[in-house]
């Protein structure tokens, strides 16, 4: 690790004197073209730095920022060849400053940006060593970050001494900063042994308990290196969200599904609210669509969305308000008639959506909070054919009395024997048109639903108020009456 940090900061050392030799040979007034470059090392470092902490993962090696890295200084070599080629700096003022743009603020930049990830991890590896990785203190005041922080000022000091008293009097510039560049790549050919199982197997990143549960991150790391590694959330041993490491792409069909659909029916500006949060993946996919929409989130367990922010990528710009209770109970305080899509992805335990957001008085208070031509998309884990089918023919029967138009899509089969996920839109407005796929899941058309006595309209419980049994419409396993609106 201190090897490593050390040659970024050799980097920085040779980049601050290549550039110098370059841009101030020849210089008419040497003090201001030195202060110009001071100035934009120490600007460039400085957003380097800011720009990389908030992403800076302890749990990985900094592969991509190392090539960036590697690029960003090979850019400025070349720049600095071509520079002393073709004496650019008898231009004056444009030149040089597009020589401290590529010779210092680019290379800088991307070398600041790698040091915070490099912290991080230098730091997440000196816990594990000491037996003590505490999830809550900040990698930035660990002894592993101040090691890499003296290693970084060690190495500049020997980059400088290296250029300035051997390298620079009989190498040019150019070429000089072309092998730093290939040489900050040395470091990929030698990965840090034991960061991941090579072999795949399922890795533990984080663990906490909340008073709402069990938290769990782990990481998947597939066979061969032929698939991104995945990162999973679990609440109380059940698995909440999956996604891609690298893209942050969903690794739940549902999810994309469900991106799908509204990316399909939603315009630029649009107001979602998720009743459920998990990872934020499918939240945070749309802010990333569509920069100009406004998301709200409501999420039981505050420790899930800082785990959200801090493994799954959610990050402050992409907008997305947080509010932390009981899903219910918290939209019935929010603005009636405000939203135009309203996204319900609530478990409690056992993949089941809980009683109290599925039966018709909480149907009512969703179809509430839309606009006129707002649409509600409910995520329901259930079995269309076999044990369980009760359950989840009667929120289907709820959403479609309390709704005047709905669409249910089916992902593996409308005879899988086992829960599986189905997408249910409803909506007020006569004139939405529904895609007639939701991604992979197929539409079902209410006409061809199955008929079950057991299944009804779901009530809220307490004053006696009981499930409405549906009347039997006859067919072969009983009845369910599907309101004749039901598209």
């Amino acid at each position: 690790m201190l090897a490593r940090a050390a040659l970024a900061g050799l980097a920085l050392g040779v980049v601050a004197f290549a550039a110098a030799s370059l841009i101030l040979y020849e210089a008419q007034g040497v003090l201001p073209a030195a202060g110009g470059v001071v100035a934009t090392f120490a600007a460039a470092l400085a957003a380097g730095l800011w720009a990389g902490s908030p992403e800076a993962r302890p749990d990985q090696a900094p592969t991509w920022r190392w090539v960036g890295a590697g690029v960003a200084v090979a850019v400025a070599g070349a720049f600095g060849t071509v520079w002393a080629v073709f004496g650019w700096e008898r231009y004056g003022g444009p030149a040089r400053a597009l020589a401290l743009l590529f010779l210092v603020g680019v290379p800088v930049y991307a070398v600041g940006f790698l040091l915070p990830a490099l912290a991080a991890w230098a730091s997440h590896f000196h816990a594990a060593a000491d037996g003590d990785d505490d999830d809550d203190e900040p990698p930035a005041l660990s002894r592993g970050a101040e090691e890499t922080v003296m290693a970084v000022l060690v190495g500049a000091a020997g980059g400088a001494a290296l250029s300035g008293l051997f390298l620079l009097p009989t190498v040019s510039p150019g070429p000089l900063l072309l092998g730093v560049g290939a040489l900050l790549t040395f470091p990929l050919f030698f990965p840090r042994e034991g960061h991941a199982p090579a072999d795949g197997g399922e890795r533990l990143l984080h663990q906490e308990e909340t008073p709402y549960g069990t938290l769990r991150v782990t990481q998947i790391i597939h066979p061969g290196g032929r698939r991104q590694p995945e990162l999973r959330l679990y609440v109380d041993d059940e698995i909440e969200s999956g996604e891609l490491e690298r893209s942050g792409a969903p690794t739940f069909a549902y999810v994309a599904a469900a991106e799908r659909w509204l990316r399909d029916t939603s315009v630029g500006g649009s107001s979602y609210l998720f009743l459920g949060g998990g990872a934020y993946t499918l939240p945070r996919r749309i802010a990333e669509d569509a920069p100009g929409a406004r998301i709200t989130v409501v999420e039981l367990d505050p420790a899930v969305t800082r785990l959200a922010y801090r493994w799954f990528g959610v990050r402050p710009e992409h907008g997305i308000a947080s509010l932390h209770g009981d899903a219910r109970a918290v939209a019935s305080g929010l603005p009636r008639g405000a939203w135009d899509r309203v996204v319900v992805d609530v478990y409690g335990g056992g993949e089941q959506v809980p009683h109290h957001l599925v039966t018709a008085e909480a149907m009512g208070l969703v179809r509430a909070l839309l606009r006129p031509d707002g649409v509600a998309l409910l995520n329901v884990i259930g079995v269309a054919s076999g044990e369980g089918e009760c359950r989840f023919w009667s929120v289907v029967r709820t959403a479609a009395a309390s709704f005047p138009h709905v669409r249910l899509y089916v992902h593996v089969g409308r005879d899988f024997p086992d829960r599986q996920n189905f997408l249910l839109a409803a909506t007020s407005d006569p004139s939405f048109a529904f895609p007639g796929r939701a991604g992979p899941f197929e539409p079902w058309p209410a006409e061809e639903w199955p008929a079950l006595k057991c299944a009804g309209v779901l009530r809220d419980r307490g004053d006696g108020a009981q499930t409405e049994a549906a009347p039997p419409v006859g067919g072969e396993r009983g009845g369910l009456a599907v309101p004749a609106r039901a598209d």
